[in-house]
């Protein structure tokens, strides 16, 4: 199909006008004294025997200036005509792979039908070199400068979504740190991608943005805990349509549904939906009864656990963290290791080697050799360090670590971790690598306030794993033979099962509850979407040619050799008027 990209110049038809008003003003006629009309009877019989030619002979020089200035006018309109064809030499394939390209387009979802696109360019190959970039949170190159196309399709058909946040800008910087050469062509498949996020690129770039404006509705937020001995949960519905809907909530505890609410929500609005005196289960699920094209955020899930669990003081423990914990009420209990492995809670001892820990959270104050600290403290921003500033207080002697794999360390000396956090055998524990009479920390306000932090956060971990982001990889322990740790979701199906004394745990992609099973041990860990996923918007498909320093709708590449072909017919048209005009081929 033919398209012109340059219309406005059709206004040049007033200089053709101009032409033709100048001829009616030219001399018609030029008085001479001939000595015979014998010639002009012999003229008159040849114009009378073929008159359109001699009108035409007549007017020639008139008819190619015309012309002349017609193709000049249609050449600079610039007429292109669309072709199915790839620019470059160098393919770079860019695939959104997060949370909204699971959202319905029609008969399939977005992320289907942006696999069908780049299916049907690649096989429009002929040679070129062919990089794929998968554009999740973590941008990964699939391929690089493939050329053989049967590759090239089957690693397309290998795609699946991560369900994470898209990093478009990063992605995009991988994309130009494999872009050398300037023959480059970029095609962008994504849901809501900006001309501004891609403006700043030297290369021809192609955007398919996927998908239509849904009138979605999404469970904003849920959440469980307990008030007054009973739980309770809460739910946030988010209505992003322009009507006002009737929305039906369900609550489900572990697998059985246990209320349902029916609700009003206004248009562009969000609506606050409560449960009460819901029964005592490791998980609760809500889920909304709507059909809007995108299911993924119309689902939540939370784990509950016990607020308040009792704490176990093992052994000699230092006074001022005994005094602290029952500042913030806390319930202790004074025992010996030996009761404390018949109890549930957390417990708190000192100088206890890894080994020795008890299967339940704890908080260890390591007893192990001194070593004298030079340097200054270094913090790193944590849950329990939340209105605390360790990096203020004064210790004189660390501690030798006791374990240095799978515990985080979020306060330091140098190279020496002083507190450490996260899983170990299991369990969450968190490690005091060093003695508090070798601190100050207790005469600072803020002592108890850690004690506190730590507390809420050994008891929020009790049995739960903590909240994941989809493909999310983190080093956990597992106390079954063999260090195996046994990834299910919620129908019980085993996904995954890891060694983690050799690799990472992965969180699965979709949103859900799943179990990490370790011999009789059940933990429950949650895989939660991303806020920015929840909202599934759409953009306009765009095409940003970089020789041309212009945009266009994305689609066909554009052909533009009518143009050359136009001025070229001008400059003959132009070249024959010479030549009639040099020879006075006038009447």
């Amino acid at each position: 199909m033919i398209q012109l990209l340059n219309p406005l110049s059709f206004l040049l038809v007033l200089f053709i006008a101009a032409v033709v008003f100048f001829y009616f003003f030219r001399k018609q006629y030029e008085e001479k004294l001939i000595p015979s009309n014998m010639l002009w009877r012999e003229v008159m019989n040849e114009w009378q025997a073929s008159p359109f030619l001699k009108r035409l002979q007549q007017n020639l020089l008139f008819w190619l200036q015309i012309l002349a200035l017609l193709l000049l006018m249609f050449a600079l309109t610039q007429p292109s005509f669309s072709e199915d064809r790839l620019k470059g030499e160098h393919i770079v394939f860019i695939m959104d792979t997060s949370a909204t390209m699971s959202a319905d387009d029609r008969d399939m979802t977005r992320f289907e039908r942006a696999k069908q696109e780049v299916k049907d360019l690649a096989k429009a190959l002929q040679g070129q070199e062919v990089t794929l970039i998968k554009a999740g949170q973590k941008p990964e190159i699939l391929l690089n400068r493939e050329n053989r196309k049967r590759m090239v399709l089957q690693a397309i058909d290998e795609l699946q979504l991560t369900y994470d946040h898209e990093n478009i800008k990063k992605a995009l910087n991988l994309a130009e740190s494999v872009s050398s050469q300037s023959d480059t062509s970029w095609y962008i498949f994504s849901d809501k991608l900006t001309k501004d996020m891609v403006k700043q690129y030297d290369h021809d770039i192609e955007v398919h943005n996927i998908g239509k404006k849904l009138e979605n509705i999404s469970l904003a937020s849920f959440g469980v805990g307990q008030v007054n001995g009973q739980i309770h949960a809460v739910a946030v519905i988010d209505n992003q349509t322009d009507k006002e809907k009737n929305i039906a909530i369900t609550i489900k505890a572990e697998k059985k549904s246990v209320v349902t609410k029916e609700v009003k929500v206004e248009k562009k609005d969000s609506m606050v939906v409560s449960f009460s005196d819901l029964p005592a289960k490791p998980y609760y699920e809500a889920s909304l009864a709507v059909n809007d094209g995108y299911t993924v955020d119309n689902k939540a899930a939370s784990v509950y656990s016990d607020p308040s669990p009792k704490m176990y003081a093992a052994g000699e423990v230092n006074p001022f963290v005994i005094k602290g914990f029952e500042t913030i009420g806390v319930e202790l209990i004074q025992s010996d290791e030996v009761r404390i492995e018949k109890e549930t809670g957390i417990v708190m001892m000192e100088g206890a080697e890894v080994g020795a820990l008890p299967n339940m959270p704890a908080i260890v104050f390591n007893a192990n050799e001194r070593i004298e600290l030079t340097e200054p403290l270094i913090t790193k921003q944590d849950p329990i360090f939340a209105y605390v500033h360790p990096e203020k207080m004064f210790i004189s002697h660390g501690k030798k670590t006791l374990v240095e794999n799978g515990l985080e360390t979020v306060l330091s000396s140098g190279s020496q971790p002083l507190i450490q956090r996260g899983i170990l055998n299991g369990q969450p524990v968190i490690m005091v690598n060093f003695s508090i009479a070798d601190s100050d920390w207790p005469l600072h306000p803020d002592f108890p306030v850690f004690l506190y932090n730590s507390y809420q956060w050994l008891a929020n971990q009790s049995g739960f794993l903590g909240y994941f982001n989809p493909g999310e990889e983190k080093w956990m322990h597992s106390s079954s033979p063999g260090h195996v740790l046994g990834i299910y979701n919620d129908k019980d199906e085993n996904l995954d099962s890891i060694d983690t004394e050799k690799e990472p745990m992965t969180a699965p992609a979709f949103p859900g509850i799943y179990q990490a099973v370790s011999g009789e041990e059940i933990f429950y860990f949650s895989v939660l979407l991303d806020e920015r996923e929840k909202v599934p918007a759409v953009a306009a498909s765009f095409t940003i040619d970089e020789q041309k320093g212009g945009e266009k709708e994305a689609g066909q590449q554009y052909n533009d050799s009518l143009i050359l072909i136009l001025a070229f017919l001008a400059f003959l048209v132009m070249a024959v008027e010479w030549e009639v005009y040099r020879r006075g081929f006038r009447t």
